[in-house]
């Protein structure tokens, strides 16, 4: 029996991920993102971005009047790039961690105290006040603390997944072997709770992606960006400008563009869903995978 789910979200994402390495080299893209602050329609009269959709601009113009087609495609390895690094930050932090928990208390007490005190609020609010604190904001580094607080900000709701699943595999009977054989705990981890917990890892991992993504197009529709550069304005005083292309950025204004350049928000909402709708899939078909495979070991449904 095909795995469908698998099949169809794997070859989604893999188009997605062709997309942003493609996208310098394909002709209808403008790799510059030149900005054209007016045009003439047919009768000559003046039009000012953001332009609608047209043969020029397939998917419409920004207020700058750079393409939005352009703008995502080229983001796509950018806004990739962003998810990916989040969540492989997350984990190499979260599984030690989870494994830390398993064999030591005061660890287990560490991870304990990390979920509660980021489970009386959604992350997106941690996120928010910790990225306001001046020396984050004022930072040159800021995309690279963006990446590292988005990282750490759910590393034990990750972990304590784990630490339960190692807690179920400890109760397994096929453990006892190892136990009775008396092997160290370094061995009982390599053959018998690693192997167990390999499957569970690979498919929380693309759940991670799709909830990384989902939590920065939240953070651009409130205007935190993930990278951004300073302006001087008059009165001596500095304006915080993104200068990201991912996805998200184009959600800034959303609730001033639904009411008249709707094609902004929507491009880069169309882009967001298509992703986590086969990262949904990618999630949904491994778990089917290793249930089968499970099964199949088991001697179930053969």
């Amino acid at each position: 029996m095909k795995n469908w789910s698998l099949l169809i979200g794997s070859s989604i994402f893999f188009i997605i991920f062709l997309t942003g390495f493609l996208a310098p080299h394909l002709p209808f893209v403008d790799n510059q993102l030149t900005e054209n602050v007016l045009m003439r329609d047919e009768q000559g009269k003046p039009l000012v971005p953001a332009y609608a959709p047209s043969k020029d601009y397939p998917w419409g113009s920004d207020y700058k009047g750079v393409d939005v087609l352009s703008i995502l495609l080229l983001g796509t390895k950018e806004t990739l790039t962003i998810i990916f690094s989040i969540a492989i930050l997350r984990y190499i932090m979260a599984i030690p961690l989870a494994i830390g928990a398993f064999y030591i208390q005061i660890i287990r007490s560490i991870l304990k105290g990390w979920n509660q005190l980021f489970s009386y609020f959604p992350p997106i609010l941690f996120v928010v006040m910790i990225v306001g604190i001046p020396f984050i904001f004022y930072s040159n580094v800021h995309a690279v603390w963006m990446v590292l607080i988005l990282a750490t900000i759910e590393v034990g709701r990750v972990a304590d997944i784990f630490l339960s699943k190692m807690e179920n595999t400890s109760q397994k009977p096929f453990l006892e072997s190892g136990i009775v054989g008396g092997c160290s705990r370094f061995t009982l981890f390599k053959n018998y709770f690693w192997p167990d917990l390999q499957p569970h890892i690979l498919t929380n991992f693309f759940n991670d992606l799709a909830r990384v993504l989902f939590l920065i197009a939240q953070l651009g529709v409130i205007g935190v960006f993930l990278s951004h550069d300073f302006f001087s304005q008059r009165g001596g005083t500095f304006e915080a400008i993104n200068s990201s292309n991912s996805w998200p950025a184009l959600l800034v204004d959303i609730h001033q563009d639904m009411w008249g350049h709707e094609w902004i928000p929507v491009s880069s909402i169309m882009m967001i869903t298509i992703t986590l709708f086969s990262i949904h899939l990618i999630s949904d078909g491994l778990e089917k995978y290793f249930q089968r495979k499970y099964n199949k070991s088991q001697g179930v449904g053969i």
